[in-house]
């Protein structure tokens, strides 16, 4: 069996609890389920392989949230109890209670925090790093810091006491700043869930 989740950049191929990402979608002779937000890219993976399943049309989600994503669903689907980051082109904070999802946030992500600086000026350009708790004394510090910090912030803020789980590209880089627990196949233990209870129903 093999888990495709397609994002706005890349492929997230989970094939025997390995996890590779791909910039171009290749065939597979196994069973295929996926997920999308790009439905150019889900069209080069139904050329390819037109037996894929979406999982969009088959979860079962409890929340009140109009319009929430494919990929945020699957990411909050296997935490009954805690905040799930999602750091990907853009940053997503959703509140799990009870199984329930009680609703959440998108911010840019890092990078667009970065590039969205340079289109400024030259001068405002930097390389995202960990932040201390010193006030900056030069610009790329004070970019940094003003674009990691603000992401950093808003995830404590809306955290509060409950459990952090961060996923995504930038997942595992925010963990070294937000104490929360870093589980790179989050979104993929959703899917696994969700074809678990396909099966039982079938």
């Amino acid at each position: 069996m093999v888990l495709v989740d397609i994002g706005n950049t890349n492929f997230h191929i989970w094939q025997n609890g390995k996890i590779e990402h791909l910039k171009k979608i290749k065939r597979f002779d196994e069973k295929i389920y996926y997920i999308s937000v790009n439905s150019e890219k889900e069209k080069e993976l139904l050329k390819l392989n037109p037996e894929a399943v979406n999982l969009k049309d088959y979860v079962k989600f409890d929340t009140d949230y109009k319009g929430l994503g494919i990929d945020r669903i699957m990411a909050c689907k296997s935490i009954k109890d805690g905040v799930v980051v999602d750091a990907g082109s853009a940053v997503t904070i959703d509140v799990m209670e009870k199984g329930v999802h009680k609703g959440g946030i998108i911010t840019l992500g890092l990078y667009a925090f970065k590039q969205a600086f340079g289109k400024i000026s030259e001068v405002l350009k930097y390389e995202y790093a960990k932040i201390d708790k010193k006030l900056p004394l030069n610009t790329s510090e004070a970019l940094n810091y003003g674009s990691l910090g603000a992401v950093v912030c808003l995830i404590e803020k809306v955290a509060e006491s409950k459990e952090i789980f961060l996923t995504g590209g930038d997942g595992k880089f925010l963990a070294e700043t937000v104490k929360g627990r870093y589980v790179e196949d989050l979104v993929f233990q959703g899917m696994l869930l969700t074809i678990e209870e396909l099966r039982m129903e079938n």
